[in-house]
């Protein structure tokens, strides 16, 4: 019992520590307080980040520690504190929330104002007018962009930005440390296969379904590229789940990893196609051949000379900082395949997870149980993977629940995409839990906002549809930790 209050009161204290920093941030806008909203005093430029980080750090641990006492997963917490977060300070007119939530028109306003050394004002207003936002959003950006210190609040979202990408690179680095190659290639077929067959399902299923019911008579692009849009898994949200429950190892945890590797590769090779149709009425089979060759060289040959350049790499590290190598060498090593992967025109994500597969702990010197390159490197994933996860949650804009029609069709694709992966989960393995992998195959992802925000630029895509992209990532993310982390312990209670 004592230990329950401490708990309860230490979670109040983190709690008004949370609200004392937001309301600083909320109160120093309102009044124009320089030391909060504007430039810093010393002048340095990161300063204010210094604060958001502070905030999402906060309400990241809060909303960890709520989902605990729900018994829910962590991931799901730090997202609805995001939520939170992020409607709370919206509604108050936030600039950083407000650039986070509109990032790119924020962007377009900054990209072509520099490239066309026009006047920012009259830049921001085109692009507020063709951005068709809703008349107070329209009018909250508006006044943020006009704002004289709005490159603050770019700098500090683009900050934000690449400190989530850093959380979730390392994210799958980690998961990629607890798996090797030939438990991989053991469940190479069966990844394929429930790849496959989903992504198979959603496009099929989803396009009849827009396309008859909602969709009819209107661009015939249009269905064809909101189902292609919902075809890639979210690697990140399964393996943080699978992690937080340390059940890495086991052989469905390495289907859904190897399968949402799959979807990755497939998804930018429907991208280059429905794209390609849409621009130029056609699609040349060399651009498919090419995308599924530069995956192949860069999956195969990383796998292939892992073995042998990683263990002599090592050597060499250890000669030049021989106390650090655990660290710096595994970072290096992360980061370079992570842009690498970008070169071939992969995601980061897959670089940073096959440097983590290639890396075995034999190929460095001393060490311990207390001392592998995956203790050393968790404290720095623990601090960043949140930021990534709540920072989702900052983007979601709540009233898009406001239109009934997105709403139904929001549901009917979320039900789809779950028929579609309890479908694709069949040829599994005998004795192997379907709903396991199911369940960790269902959360939308990056690849889902790549297609949104290209189909939106090229016309295909209206605000509606762009919503309903948005929440059925939403209703897939919500839905995944909750409902895996259920199937896990319904397994374990019956082998017991």
């Amino acid at each position: 019992m004592k230990k329950k209050i401490k708990l309860t009161l230490g979670a109040f204290l983190l709690c008004l520590a949370a609200w004392y920093f937001l309301g600083m941030a909320v109160g120093g806008e309102a009044a124009a307080v320089a030391a909060v909203s504007g430039p810093s005093q010393t002048g340095d430029p990161y300063a204010f980040l210094f604060q958001v980080l502070a905030i999402i750090l906060i309400s990241a641990a809060v909303g960890h520690y709520a989902a605990a006492k729900l018994k829910q997963s962590a991931v799901l917490g730090e997202i609805v504190a995001g939520i939170i977060v992020g409607t709370i300070l919206y509604q108050f007119g936030g600039p950083t929330i407000t650039v986070i939530r509109h990032y790119e028109q924020v962007h377009e306003v900054s990209s072509s104002a520099l490239q066309a050394s026009v006047c920012f004002i009259d830049v921001a207003r085109q692009v507020l007018n063709k951005a068709g936002l809703p008349p107070k959003d329209a009018h909250q950006l508006q006044e943020v962009l006009l704002r004289r210190d709005v490159a603050q609040f770019y700098l500090t979202v683009n900050a934000l930005q690449l400190f989530s990408s850093l959380g979730i690179v390392l994210l799958l680095f980690m998961v990629g440390l607890e798996l090797k190659v030939k438990e991989m290639r053991a469940v190479g077929g069966w990844a394929l296969a429930v790849a496959l067959i989903g992504i198979a399902g959603i496009f099929i299923l989803g396009y009849l379904a827009l396309n008859i019911f909602f969709l009819k008579g209107g661009n015939p692009l249009a269905p064809v590229f909101l189902a292609a849009a919902l075809t890639a898994t979210s690697i990140g949200i399964t393996a943080r789940v699978f992690q937080d429950l340390k059940r890495l190892r086991s052989r469905e945890a390495k289907v859904v990893l190897g399968a949402a590797v799959v979807d990755d590769v497939v998804g930018l090779i429907i991208l280059a196609v429905v794209t390609g149709v849409a621009i130029r009425g056609g699609v040349y089979l060399s651009t498919v051949a090419g995308i599924f060759a530069k995956a192949a060289i860069f999956l195969g040959g990383v796998l292939l000379l892992g073995g042998i350049l990683v263990p002599r790499l090592v050597k060499l590290f250890a000669t030049l900082t021989r106390g650090n190598v655990r660290v710096i060498f595994p970072f290096a090593l992360l980061m370079f395949l992570a842009w690498l992967a970008d070169r071939f025109g992969l995601a980061t994500i897959i670089g940073a997870f096959a440097a983590g597969i290639i890396i075995e702990e034999d190929y460095f010197p001393g060490g311990g149980q207390d001392r592998t390159v995956g203790s050393i490197i968790a404290p720095i994933q623990a601090i960043f993977a949140p930021i990534f996860f709540v920072l989702i949650g900052l983007r979601v804009d709540l009233t898009t629940l406001a239109n009934p029609q997105v709403i139904l069709i929001s549901l009917v694709l979320v039900v789809i995409i779950f028929i579609s992966k309890l479908a694709s989960a069949l040829p599994v393995k005998k004795g192997d839990n379907r709903l396991v992998v199911a369940a960790g195959m269902l959360p939308r992802g990056e690849v889902s906002l790549i297609f949104a925000s290209l189909g939106k630029s090229l016309g295909l895509l209206n605000d509606n549809l762009f919503s309903v992209i948005i929440i059925v990532m939403l209703l897939t993310t919500l839905i995944t930790p909750p409902l895996l982390k259920w199937a896990i312990e319904r397994q374990e209670l019956q082998t017991v």
